[in-house]
This record gives C-alpha cells, structure tokens and sequence, in this order.
C-alpha cells in the first residue's frame, strides 16, 4: 500500500476535522470497513495516526506527524 493514496489523503481529512472509529470513517468516505481498518494500519504503522479506546471502539485520531503530513500534500 502507498502512503500517500487518495483513500488515506481522504482519511487524514477526516481526522483533521475531529478523532473518529472506523466505522464512522467508513460510511463518511463510503468505502469498505476493511478497507478503511487496512488503511488506518498502515497509517499508525507509520506514525501519522493513533488510536485511544473508548466504548469498545478504536477511536482514530492525527499525530502531530500525520498533521504535518496533510499541511504538506494539501498545498
């Protein structure tokens, strides 16, 4: 998989806005949970995300890496 994909370019978005779960990334982006769950792994592999849990749920948000990642494919 490539970091710097659409689909995660469209993630990193997401969680610009506010910290979400898979779940609710995938419904918003309109694409598979697995997929969504297989993109957000590689992007905390890399350190551009992080996740916390809460009700049972990872709940997915930006690391100061994966902000500065988006400031940087955003121009």
């Amino acid at each position: 998989m490539s970091i710097v994909s659409k689909t995660k370019l469209a993630i990193l978005k997401e969680l610009s806005k506010q910290p979400l779960h898979g779940y609710a990334l995938a419904k918003k982006l309109n694409i598979t949970i697995s997929s969504v769950y297989a993109h957000l792994s590689e992007l905390e592999k890399h350190g551009f995300v992080t996740h916390t849990i809460s009700k049972r749920r990872k709940v997915y948000s930006l690391t100061e890496k994966g902000k500065i990642l988006l400031t940087l494919l955003s121009k």
